[in-house]
C-alpha cells in the first residue's frame, strides 16, 4: 500500500519526476563516466609500465647476453689454442723413457694452469673448471673453492645427459652440487658443458666443464627484480629454463610464453600480470619476466570510486537546487495546471496571464486560444442546432421539387407529341428527362459506363440543339469495358465544365473527344476539347488545391473537386483525375477501377461504345 501511495505522490509532482530523472542521469553519466576514466586510466598505464618494463628487460637481456658471450670466448679461447689440445692428448699418452706418468702430467698440468691463470682472473664466477675425456675421467681441474665435493665420473654422468654429442654450443644446466659450506650439503650452481675438438680432425676428444656461481647471472637481474616483479626466468638456446629468480616469500608464476607477443596479459588466481619477453639474438637466449598489475588496477579503481562518490554527490546538490529555484521556475506551470481544472470544471473565462516569454508563455497563450475556440465552437454548435429544424424542413421541401419538374416534363413531352407533332423538340424534352431522373436516384445507386455514356449522350443532345453545326463530339468506348461499374454522375461535371467554361468564347468550331479503354487492369476515360484552355492560377489551384469548395464559390472548382472527392473517398490510391494542359484546349483522365458488373449481348443505336455528332 506504501508503495502505491509512493508511485501515485511522485506521477503527481513534477519536481519529484525532475529530481529522480535527473539523478537517474546523473548517475548514469558517473557510472559511464567513471568506467571510461578506469579503463583509460588502465590503458595508459598499462602501456607506459609496458613500454618501461621491456625496455628495463631488453637492458637486462643485453647484459646477460655479454656474459654469455665472455663465456663463449673463454671456451673458444680453450678450445681453438693449439697448445691446449696438445697438453691434454699429453696427459693421456704414455710418457717417454726416462720419465715417470706422475712426473710428466705434473709438468703438463701446470703448464696449462699458467694458460688458464688469466682467464680464472678475468672471471672469478667461475667456481671450477675441469677437462675429462670421454669415459668421464677427470684430466685437469682447477678450484677456486675447496668446498665442493665433486667426483668422477660420477657428476660426468649427471652432466652428459644434457650434452649434444654432435653440436659445438655451450650447453647450460642449473645443478644443485654437493657443497661443505652450505648449511644445506648443497648448492645451486650453473653448469656450462662444451665438447673438445680437434682443430684438424674434428674429432671430440673430450668435453670442457665449467661450473659458474649463480651471481653470474644474479647480478643483472637486481634493477628488474624491484617493485610488484613477479619473478625472472631465463631460457636458453633450446628454451629450457635454465635459471629463475622469484621475490622471496612469492610463488613463480610461468607464463606460457613461447607464442605471445613481445608483452602480453596474463590473468593467474584471480589477478592480471603484465609479462615482457626480451631475446638475446646472438645466442638465442630469452628472458620472462612479470610484474603484477594489482596496484595499478587498484589506483584505477579508486579512480573509479572517485567519479561514483562525485556523483552522488551533485545528485545532492542538484536535488537541493531544484528544490530551490523549482518554486519560481515552475510557478508558471502551477498556473497552466490550477487554470486545466478550471476549464474541466467547465469555468469557460478562465485566462492565464503572460509572465514572461519563454515556453510557459507559449502554452498559455495556446490554452488561451483553445479556450476562445472552445468557446467559438460551443455557439456555433448552439446556432446549428437552432437552425437544424428549419433546415431539415427545407431539404424536404426541396426534394420534392426535381418530382415535380420530371412529372411535368413528361407531360409537355406527350402534348409536343399529340398536339404538335414536333419530334426534335420532344426529342429535347426526352433527354433532359432522362437526366433529370438519373440525377434523382441516391448517389449510392451501383452504375455503369454504359449507363454514364447514355446520360452524357442525352446531355450532347441538348448541348447540339443550343451550339447547332459547330458543335462536333466524338465518343468511343471499348464494348469490353460497357459493363464496368462506376460512380454515377462522375462523367457529368466534368463534360458540363468544358461547355461552361473551354467553349464559352469559342463561335464556332468546339469539338469535344470522349475516350474510354483499357490500360493494364485499369479504366481510363479521356475527356479532351479544343477549347480556351485553363489559365496557371486555375490549373494549380485544381492540381494542388484538393478541398472540395473554394472561397470564390466557382462551379468550375466545385464540379471537378467534387470529382477528385468522390474518387479519393470510393477508390483511394492509385485512382485519381489528371488534368492536362494542351497546346489547344485540355485533356482530364480518370483512373478508375474496372470491376464487371453486367455482360451486354448486340446492342442498340444508344450504346456509347461508338457515338459521334457533329
Amino acid at each position: 500500500m506504501k508503495h502505491r501511495q509512493v508511485l501515485q505522490y511522485i506521477n503527481q509532482h513534477f519536481k519529484v519526476k525532475l529530481i529522480l530523472t535527473l539523478s537517474i542521469i546523473i548517475i548514469l553519466c558517473s557510472l559511464i563516466t567513471g568506467y571510461i576514466s578506469y579503463r583509460i586510466y588502465l590503458n595508459l598505464f598499462e602501456s607506459e609500465i609496458s613500454k618501461q618494463y621491456l625496455t628495463t628487460s631488453e637492458q637486462t637481456i643485453e647484459q646477460i647476453g655479454f656474459k654469455i658471450q665472455d663465456m663463449y670466448r673463454i671456451t673458444d679461447f680453450i678450445i681453438f689454442h693449439p697448445r691446449v689440445e696438445q697438453i691434454v692428448q699429453g696427459i693421456r699418452a704414455e710418457p717417454p723413457a726416462g720419465e715417470t706418468k706422475a712426473y710428466r702430467r705434473f709438468i703438463l698440468e701446470r703448464e696449462l694452469s699458467e694458460i688458464l691463470l688469466p682467464l680464472k682472473n678475468e672471471t672469478p664466477q667461475i667456481r671450477a673448471l675441469y677437462i675429462v675425456d670421454l669415459e668421464g675421467n677427470n684430466y685437469y681441474f682447477s678450484h677456486t673453492n675447496p668446498s665442493m665435493q665433486i667426483t668422477f665420473p660420477d657428476f660426468y654422468q649427471r652432466v652428459k645427459t644434457g650434452v649434444n654429442q654432435t653440436s659445438a654450443e655451450i650447453v647450460w644446466q642449473r645443478l644443485n652440487i654437493p657443497d661443505s659450506s652450505d648449511p644445506s650439503g648443497e648448492r645451486s650452481n650453473l653448469v656450462a658443458t662444451r665438447l673438445l675438438k680437434s682443430t684438424k680432425q674434428q674429432a671430440v676428444y673430450g668435453t670442457l666443464v665449467m661450473i659458474i656461481d649463480e651471481s653470474f647471472l644474479t647480478s643483472p637481474l637486481d634493477k628488474l627484480m624491484a617493485g610488484r616483479t613477479t619473478g625472472a626466468y631465463i631460457f636458453d638456446q633450446y628454451n629450457q629454463l635454465l635459471y629463475s629468480r622469484v621475490p622471496q616469500g612469492r610463488a613463480g608464476i610461468i607464463p606460457a610464453w613461447e607464442n605471445q607477443e613481445r608483452s602480453f596479459i596474463e590473468r593467474n588466481e584471480n589477478e592480471d600480470y603484465l609479462f615482457v619477453k626480451s631475446t638475446y639474438d646472438a645466442r638465442s637466449f630469452k628472458l620472462v619476466s612479470g610484474i603484477s598489475l594489482a596496484d595499478i588496477e587498484e589506483k584505477g579503481r579508486m579512480v573509479y570510486q572517485v567519479a561514483v562518490i562525485s556523483g552522488l554527490v551533485s545528485v545532492l546538490l542538484m536535488a537541493v537546487c531544484v528544490s530551490i529555484f523549482s518554486g519560481r521556475m515552475l510557478k508558471p506551470l502551477r498556473g497552466l495546471v490550477s487554470a486545466m481544472h478550471q476549464l474541466r470544471r467547465g469555468n469557460l473565462e478562465v485566462e492565464i496571464p503572460k509572465t514572461s516569454n519563454d515556453e510557459f508563455a507559449f502554452l498559455a497563450e495556446s490554452f488561451n486560444r483553445m479556450v476562445e475556440n472552445i468557446q467559438s465552437l460551443i455557439k456555433e454548435v448552439y446556432v446549428s442546432k437552432l437552425s437544424e429544424q428549419e433546415a431539415e424542413l427545407k431539404a424536404l421541401q426541396a426534394q420534392l421539387n426535381p418530382h415535380f419538374l420530371y412529372n411535368a416534363l413528361n407531360s409537355i413531352y406527350w402534348k409536343i407529341m399529340l398536339l404538335y407533332d414536333d419530334v426534335e423538340t420532344a426529342s429535347l424534352v426526352t433527354s433532359l428527362s432522362d437526366l433529370l431522373r438519373y440525377s434523382l436516384e441516391s448517389v449510392s445507386t451501383p452504375s455503369t459506363l454504359q449507363e454514364e455514356l447514355t446520360q452524357i449522350r442525352n446531355y450532347m443532345t441538348i448541348q447540339e440543339a443550343r451550339h447547332g453545326e459547330g458543335l462536333h463530339v466524338s465518343i468511343e468506348a471499348e464494348e469490353e469495358l460497357l459493363a464496368c461499374g462506376m460512380q454515377r454522375l462522375i462523367l457529368q461535371p466534368l463534360v458540363e465544365n468544358v461547355f461552361v467554361h473551354a467553349f464559352r468564347d469559342q463561335p464556332d468550331n468546339k469539338r469535344l473527344w470522349i475516350r474510354a479503354f483499357r490500360h493494364g487492369a485499369d479504366l481510363q476515360i479521356e475527356i479532351e476539347d479544343n477549347g480556351s484552355g485553363i489559365d496557371e492560377e486555375t490549373f494549380v489551384r485544381l492540381t494542388e488545391d484538393q478541398s472540395v469548395y473554394d472561397h470564390q464559390r466557382e462551379r468550375e472548382s466545385i464540379g471537378v473537386r467534387n470529382v477528385v472527392r468522390r474518387i479519393y473517398l470510393v477508390y483511394g490510391e492509385p485512382y485519381r483525375l489528371e488534368i492536362e494542359r494542351l497546346p489547344q484546349g485540355t485533356r482530364m483522365r480518370l483512373i478508375l477501377p474496372c470491376e464487371q458488373m453486367m455482360s451486354f449481348e448486340g446492342g442498340t443505336v444508344d450504346e456509347p461504345h461508338l457515338i459521334s455528332g457533329g
